[in-house]
């Protein structure tokens, strides 16, 4: 069975699920109770804030790829016939946060210790940074009955310090797998195409130099012609020659012209062509320089 509003605020005036001046009664809803995010007991960004040690700024900021683990302002205290179902609440689910730990809140959660919040470990696979004020019902916890739950002997100590225990080892404790992979692919993306981008450049010298090859290829047929014509008409003097030569060195230069404003014009396609790095947002950006 699963508790409704009365339920809960009757087990929460006993002193049950939550240690007393811990829980608010507006958090109370239809079938669940929604928790609310402490400002210390967390890992945001790599670093570790101990609990009570208090987050510096008023607003938690979850980057985009990153995960972070938050603590709850409630303080646990769970009778040994409920178990808690936790998610994430609407508001912040749509914007990509997700949680990444058990679902479960086991029967005797916190009885042992006076000051157990729950810890909860989320990913923000949204496009953009997500921030969240201390205080803020991020997660809704459900409560269901249970039977013949046995309260574990010796406890197993206190949850911060096995969180604590099973980050170590991790080289890159705030960045999901997906975002390091996306990360490393624009990275190798991004050299590939500068490969790309230098030997385009290269090939524009290739392509002036033929540029003036065939110029000065054209231009010298045009001379050789000239100088070995043997008959010539009987219109052709010196002055003629000249006419001649002057004919001829204004068609040759008109071809190399014409070569010319074609390879301008090829090497103005190919600069246009560069690579250019997709589009990313803002955040996409940052976590390049920050990886």
């Amino acid at each position: 069975m699963i508790l409704g509003t009365e339920e809960i605020r009757h087990r929460l005036k006993d002193g049950e699920i939550f240690r007393k001046c811990t829980w608010r009664d507006e958090f109370i809803k239809e079938a669940s109770y929604a928790l609310r995010v402490a400002n210390h007991g967390m890992v945001v960004d790599g670093e570790i804030f101990e609990p009570g040690d208090q987050y510096p700024d008023s607003l938690i900021e979850i980057k985009a790829g990153r995960i972070a683990i938050l603590s709850t302002e409630e303080l646990f205290c769970m009778p040994g016939d409920l178990v808690g179902k936790l998610g994430v609440r609407l508001e912040f689910a749509s914007q990509g946060i997700t949680g990444l730990m058990g679902i479960q809140v086991d029967p005797f959660y916190g009885l042992d210790y006076p000051d157990e919040p729950l810890y909860i470990k989320v990913a923000n696979f949204g496009n953009e940074d997500i921030k969240i004020r201390p205080g803020d019902p991020v997660f809704n916890i459900e409560f269901s009955t249970v039977r013949g739950a046995k309260r574990p002997h010796p406890p197993k100590g206190r949850t911060w310090g096995r969180v604590i225990e099973g980050l170590k080892g991790q080289q890159q404790i705030d960045w999901t797998y997906m975002a390091r992979v996306d990360t490393d692919a624009q990275g190798i993306e991004t050299r590939i195409m500068g490969v790309v981008d230098r030997i385009r450049d290269s090939q524009q010298s290739v392509v002036m130099f033929g540029v003036f090859l065939v110029a000065i290829t054209i231009l010298a047929a045009f001379v050789g012609v000239i100088l070995n014509v043997k008959d010539a008409p009987t219109w052709v003097t010196n002055s003629g020659w000249v006419i001649l030569f002057i004919l001829c060195s204004i068609a040759t230069f008109g071809i190399i012209g014409f070569v010319v404003m074609a390879g301008i014009g090829f090497l103005k396609t190919t600069n246009g062509n560069h690579y250019r790095p997709r589009g990313r947002s803002k955040n996409a950006q940052e976590r390049n320089s920050d990886h």
